[in-house]
């Protein structure tokens, strides 16, 4: 397909700016004689002109015969154009050269579009590559590393290369060629770059026995790639045991702490228990919690609760106040800096 590129600073270029320095511009003249130029070029490249500007494509453009003489005045004045001549059916005929430079415009040549037409005739063409696969095999006739068919991406996937570039392809001048040494030879007219003999044992993987197969003559394949083994299915040993969760709850603080009554480390005190109903559990009866409640005798140990994730230190039943009467309930196990008190409230409605 023709095409046209124009630069990306293309109205910056030095070319365009120079249209300025003649001694007869005016304000618009910069716009209109690149405005001019670039539709010319379009015109040149839809029909694959290869640069070349005829005198009627010219004055079409530039709407009508005064303006054609002042713009091609000022692009021959800035370098857009050259005088030329070209053949038209026998007849010689005056016309113009734009420019070849590609931060400015560039368009692609007629025997460019062509060539990259039969290139990739040629690699699709299944009856010409199954042929060539089967000779050649899965390594680049130019390096000689293995291929990968399929991979567009990394410079180790496949392609094939003309030997003779610009020329149709046969079995002998099309090779199989890794995509690295592709990009690096390009189109290579003056053939620098020579082919490796041909394998004696081509390697040849299962994409390309099935694709010979599918074309050609069945062929086995001569090594295949064994499939990767996901982490995933890798079994691992754990030596490790699960910890053992309490299968009852402990009791709930107020029916542990209702009365006083005798330890429970002593036989009354279990039987009491297996009497009492299990309370709700709470995040302390898993054992997933440690209990952090400060021990205000650090060199004694409490005896604790007997049940499993209870959150006690001491025994779970009500002490004694200082003067011999009961503590207080809602003070039990708390240090006495953290007791709330109630405030009476103020009243605010007196005058």
């Amino acid at each position: 397909m023709p095409w046209l590129k124009q630069g990306d600073a293309a109205a910056n270029h030095p070319i365009v700016l120079s249209a300025v320095e003649m001694e007869d511009a005016d304000d618009r003249i910069l716009n209109e004689c690149f405005g001019f130029v670039a539709r010319c070029a379009t015109q040149a490249a839809a029909y694959e002109q290869d640069y070349i500007i005829s005198v009627g494509t010219a004055k079409l453009m530039a709407g009508s015969l005064g303006r054609y003489n002042e713009l091609i005045k000022a692009a021959k004045f800035c370098g857009y154009l050259t005088e030329t001549s070209i053949t038209v059916e026998g007849e010689e005929r005056r016309a113009f050269k734009l420019v070849e430079d590609n931060d400015l415009f560039h368009m692609i040549l007629k025997a460019e579009r062509e060539w990259d037409n039969q290139r990739k005739k040629d690699t699709r063409n299944n009856e010409l590559t199954w042929r060539v696969r089967a000779r050649d095999g899965d390594a680049c006739r130019y390096c000689g590393k293995s291929v990968a068919w399929g991979d567009t991406k990394s410079g180790r996937g496949a392609t094939y290369d003309h030997v003779n570039p610009g020329k149709a392809a046969t079995v002998d001048t099309l090779v199989v060629c890794c995509r690295e040494c592709n990009g690096r030879r390009q189109h290579d007219p003056e053939s620098t770059w020579k082919t490796l003999p041909v394998p004696d044992e081509p390697i040849i993987g299962p994409a390309t026995a099935a694709f010979i197969a599918k074309h050609g003559t069945p062929i086995e394949p001569t090594y295949t790639r064994p499939p990767a083994t996901p982490a995933s299915s890798t079994k691992a040993t754990d030596d490790t045991h699960p910890v053992e969760q309490p299968t009852a709850a402990a009791p709930g603080t107020d029916e542990a702490t209702a009365h006083s009554g005798p330890s429970s480390e002593s036989p009354a005190h279990t039987a009491q228990a297996k009497h009492q109903p299990a309370a709700t559990a709470h995040p302390a009866a898993t054992g997933s919690r440690t209990n952090t409640r400060p021990n205000p005798d650090p060199g004694h140990r409490s005896p604790g609760s007997g049940f499993v994730g209870t959150g006690r230190d001491g025994t779970g039943l009500a002490g004694k106040g200082s003067e011999g009467q009961e503590a207080p309930h809602s003070t039990q196990g708390k240090p006495k800096n953290q007791t709330k008190r109630r405030r009476r409230p103020r009243n605010r409605g007196r005058n």
